[in-house]
């Protein structure tokens, strides 16, 4: 491949703004040229400004960035959107989630599968943690889908909010893993 065969015409907006991240203007102007005028005839606007490698953000690397506000070329504000398929999923397997949870906590046996072996049935505590992990995790899936239908400029707020329940979400499931293991060798 050589600087110039890539032909972004067929690229989603999206795809040319994560372009426009990695893309290295200094060794493929052409590429960068072509990019930035299939962005123009897309979106009617100029392309976006290179990200900035000095700009520090807390963000962890397999997480993806803030959400940056969007805003057509009259200045209105873009909303987020969420395909239909990823709704429907994210709403069935959370209602899913949380009902094998709920369904655990109360015959104070909620089973955690394993991959290989025979799994752990958590009781009393333990499981509570546990569905507090999975409560958390419901509610970011839930955050994702009324993130699609709130059409003011504040994917951010659900972006840290989301970020939180992730956190307490993954603490919750391994702080329930060591309370299970220890109640599993006390039993």
């Amino acid at each position: 491949m050589h600087d110039g065969d890539i032909d972004y015409s067929r690229y989603t907006q999206r795809e040319m703004e994560e372009a426009f991240a990695k893309i290295d203007r200094d060794r493929y102007p052409r590429n960068f040229a072509n990019l930035s005028a299939a962005y123009v005839a897309l979106t009617a606007m100029s392309p976006p400004p290179p990200p900035n490698d000095d700009a520090e953000h807390d963000v962890l690397e397999d997480e993806p960035p803030p959400p940056q506000s969007r805003y057509d070329a009259d200045g209105r504000y873009l909303p987020n959107h969420i395909p239909v398929e990823d709704r429907l999923s994210y709403l069935v397997f959370s209602v899913l989630l949380f009902g094998y949870g709920s369904v655990g906590v109360w015959l104070n046996n909620l089973y955690i599968p394993a991959k290989r072996g025979r799994g752990l049935h958590l009781h009393d505590l333990s499981a509570w943690v546990m569905y507090g992990a999975i409560t958390c995790a419901c509610l970011v899936m839930l955050l994702l889908i009324a993130d699609h239908y709130d059409r003011r400029d504040n994917e951010i707020r659900y972006w840290h909010a989301a970020r939180i329940l992730r956190g307490l979400g993954w603490l919750c499931f391994l702080v329930s893993l060591v309370l299970g293991l220890v109640q599993q060798g006390r039993g």
